[in-house]
């Protein structure tokens, strides 16, 4: 994955006994911090959350694949109604 957000790691009692420390990493990328080995918060700093998760999506952006390639337009098969006879 090219586009991966890298992150670092750091435990809840680390975060609690140096928040400070935590702020300096969250300044280079998001700080996941584990409860019991499992992630539980995400820091980073306000300017990344406004930029990447804090903006409102279209239903397009939400369910649009990043990754599919630009050069292939949209164009479905095209279906006959001729054949059926309609039910009132």
């Amino acid at each position: 994955m090219e586009n991966a957000v890298r992150v670092t790691y750091m435990t809840s009692a680390s975060f609690n006994q140096n928040p400070s420390r935590a702020k300096k990493e969250a300044n280079e990328r998001p700080v996941v911090i584990t409860d019991h080995g499992e992630a539980s918060y995400v820091l980073l700093r306000y300017s990344e959350f406004e930029a990447n998760w804090n903006k409102p999506r279209t239903l397009y952006e939400a369910l649009r694949d990043p990754d599919a390639p630009k050069t292939k337009e949209f164009d479905p098969e095209r279906i006959e109604f001729d054949r059926r006879t309609p039910k009132f």
